[in-house]
């Protein structure tokens, strides 16, 4: 009987795992392939990484990282803030500490507790520094859209941890918050390698990997190497600009990864490192970021309404999305 149902479990994983090799293309007269193996999407939905805030107040910088996107309490804040705010100053509306049980209510709504740590990681330096949560303050901040004089809601107010550091400029606070993500938990998820700046270089649209439709909209095809894989880009125009850029990564003459990148409302393309001698270039960056998982590569799209996302080099990973309590 066991042999039998081993034998059942062989078969069903290899109906539910059939692996698929398709030929598409030739490079440099090898032949590309791509291989696709049908899998269920990892889960996600309980690994959160944090953008991090540069906020004033009162003439000084702190770091703040927001918990309002996973945090939905409508009482995060004291109602007597809300219900005498014509009482109290801009500076006192503007940014406070939350004790007791607001403090205990924001640990229960974002699962930490007192014991877990604030992992805060550089990815351009390699950079990690750690801080116990029960050494960081539980903030409220007004968002960065809320004037003085306005009417106050508890909606108004980012709720989160604040790094309990000396005084710090402008400058310290930027450097601090740039090329950084932030997550809490018991071990430190990063993976201590640096991510770095994917530099493209134009190359013509034969190099790209991927059958190509609509050729006459076709705009420019470009390369790009990371150790053992070659990334290619190949853009599309439309009406208004470029309408779709399609990424395919290669490795070992096989792609192994492909992804369409598309504009929306608020979505627009970031430049392409290193094309048309851009001021900037570090808008794609790619590597190893996270421990036990695939590679990344993000910055491809700047979006007003929404969050950066990071794309997992592997499509048993779904699109992962930082959490950066943008709002309007």
């Amino acid at each position: 009987m066991k042999k039998q149902l081993f034998i059942l479990g062989v078969s069903l994983c290899l109906l539910s795992c059939k692996k698929e090799v398709k030929k598409i293309a030739t490079i440099d007269k090898q032949e590309i392939t791509i291989d696709t193996i049908s899998t269920e999407k990892k889960n996600l939905s309980n690994f959160h990484v944090f953008d991090l805030y540069s906020m004033e107040n009162t003439g000084k910088y702190d770091i703040f990282v927001s918990m309002s996107d996973i945090y939905n309490d409508s009482l995060a804040i004291p109602n007597d803030i809300i219900e005498n705010q014509k009482t109290k100053t801009f500076a006192e509306l503007k940014h406070f500490e939350l004790t007791g049980i607001y403090r205990e209510k924001l640990l229960k709504g974002t699962s930490l507790s007192e014991t877990d740590t604030l992992f805060l990681y550089n990815y351009r330096d390699a950079k990690l520094q750690k801080f116990p949560v029960h050494e960081l303050k539980s903030v409220a901040n007004l968002d960065l859209y809320t004037s003085e004089g306005e009417e106050i809601s508890h909606y108004n107010y980012m709720v989160g941890f604040e790094l309990n550091q000396p005084e710090i400029s402008q400058d310290v606070a930027m450097d601090k918050t740039n090329y950084s993500l932030a997550t809490f938990g018991k071990s430190n998820p990063f993976s201590g390698e640096k991510v770095v700046p994917v530099h493209w270089q134009k190359t013509s649209h034969e190099k790209f990997p991927l059958a190509l439709k609509n050729e006459k909209n076709l705009e420019n095809t470009y390369q790009a190497k990371f150790e053992n894989l070659i990334y290619y880009i190949q853009d599309y125009k439309g009406e208004y600009g470029i309408s779709k850029r399609l990424l395919a990564v290669v490795k070992n003459n096989k792609v192994i990864f492909a992804k369409t990148y598309k504009t929306g409302e608020g979505a627009e393309f970031n430049p392409l490192n290193f094309i048309n001698n851009n001021e900037y270039n570090d808008w794609q960056w790619t590597g190893k970021l996270f421990k036990n998982k695939p590679p990344v590569i993000f910055g491809f799209v700047s979006e007003s309404f929404g969050c950066p996302s990071i794309t997992f080099l592997d499509h048993s990973y779904p699109e992962f999305y930082i959490d950066c309590d943008n709002r309007h």
